[in-house]
């Protein structure tokens, strides 16, 4: 096991012993995951100057953009591998690394590209033989480690259900039963574990209901809802393998009728934190998503993704819809400035996530 993969004899440090920045602003910029343009460190000139400049702790990293349809950040191994390197060689606090690498439609290390096959979650779930998982994970996990990434935004934990063709359609959940999912998302963790990547299991609190069509002003709402989707993730907590947790885009009437879950402390903060007692790294949805930043606006999300629970929040750059930005970022920081300038937000706030993910950050030996 890789020595920055925390075990009974390398236990994961505590929040306290995280040396947050000196300065407000390189906090708050721990906390901000970005998508960006280039394929080289001369392409990705802006967002190398913006983690030196202390806006961007995470980055994550597509094959195709959405705008152009041209490529992005992946061509081969060997380039990812240096593309990484120089960025985590541009700030003072190393940023994490992340990629969607579940092992079907949402994957972006793709074998046309020099990678390893990947087999999809619901074939998995299928064969439903914990120690194929396990190695199938090595398989995924071994290439992000070459590439030089940290985390794996991964693996989804929701229940399959026909009605949910994100999920089930694209065959990203391992199975109906709860169970099932908690043994094969742990032995997929697992697998990455023994490789020194970390995972952020989404998508919290679970999308295996019936996911209806965005509907402006109302947003992505999962009907039927159960509390089975909780299953996987007490277990996971229970076994120690919560590394961090992705929280969803949509809303969950049974849970809060209002309010995305990345967006509601009744969510994050009630059940994820208190009950579940997760106490982790908490990232939110894309918050370029039509339910996020249609009805909430750029701002505003922004400030209730962190009042809710959320240390890290994500902009993919990536919608299609909300044009790309290359100072996305340094927006999003300035945003939280204002909000605790306007009491919205405090400093405190900021230092728990800043300690939490640097807490997190450790664990790859990614901190000075």
């Amino acid at each position: 096991m890789d020595a920055g993969v925390p075990s009974a004899e390398h236990p994961e440090p505590p929040h306290s012993q995280a040396r947050l920045p000196e300065a407000l602003r390189d906090r708050i910029g721990q906390m901000i995951m970005v998508g960006f343009r280039g394929l080289t460190a001369r392409e990705a000139q802006p967002t190398l100057r913006a983690i030196d400049d202390g806006t961007i702790g995470w980055v994550v990293l597509y094959d195709v953009d959405a705008e152009t349809g041209g490529p992005r950040n992946v061509q081969s191994p060997s380039q990812v591998r240096e593309l990484n390197d120089a960025i985590k060689a541009a700030g003072k606090i190393p940023v994490m690394v992340t990629v969607d690498a579940e092992g079907g439609f949402y994957h972006r290390l793709k074998e046309r590209y020099g990678f390893s096959p990947a087999v999809p979650a619901a074939a998995i779930g299928e064969r439903d033989d914990p120690e194929f998982t396990r190695e199938a994970a090595i398989g995924i996990a071994s290439d992000l480690a070459r590439a030089g990434v940290d985390l794996n935004l991964a693996p989804v934990v929701d229940l399959m259900n026909p009605g949910n063709l994100t999920v089930s359609a694209r065959r990203r959940s391992y199975s109906a039963d709860p169970e099932e999912v908690a043994v094969h998302a742990g032995a997929f963790i697992r697998g990455h574990h023994e490789c020194g990547v970390l995972t952020a299991v989404k998508h919290f609190p679970g999308m295996g209901g019936v996911l209806k069509p965005y509907s402006a002003g109302v947003g992505e709402v999962i009907e039927n809802w159960s509390e089975k989707e909780l299953v996987p993730y007490r277990e996971l907590q229970t076994q120690g393998l919560l590394d961090a947790v992705l929280a969803s885009r949509t809303t969950h009437p049974e849970l809060d009728a209002n309010d995305p879950g990345c967006l509601s402390p009744r969510v994050v903060d009630g059940i994820l934190r208190k009950q579940i007692g997760f106490d982790g790294v908490v990232i939110s949805d894309a918050m370029e998503m039509l339910p996020i930043w249609d009805i909430y606006g750029f701002e505003r999300g922004i400030v209730m993704a962190i009042q809710a629970g959320c240390d890290v929040l994500l902009f993919c750059n990536q919608s299609g819809i909300v044009p790309y930005s290359d100072d996305r970022a340094p927006a999003a920081v300035d945003a939280i400035l204002r909000a605790i300038d306007r009491g919205e937000l405090t400093e405190a706030q900021i230092d728990r996530s800043c300690a939490r993910i640097l807490a997190l950050k450790a664990r790859r030996g990614a901190t000075a």
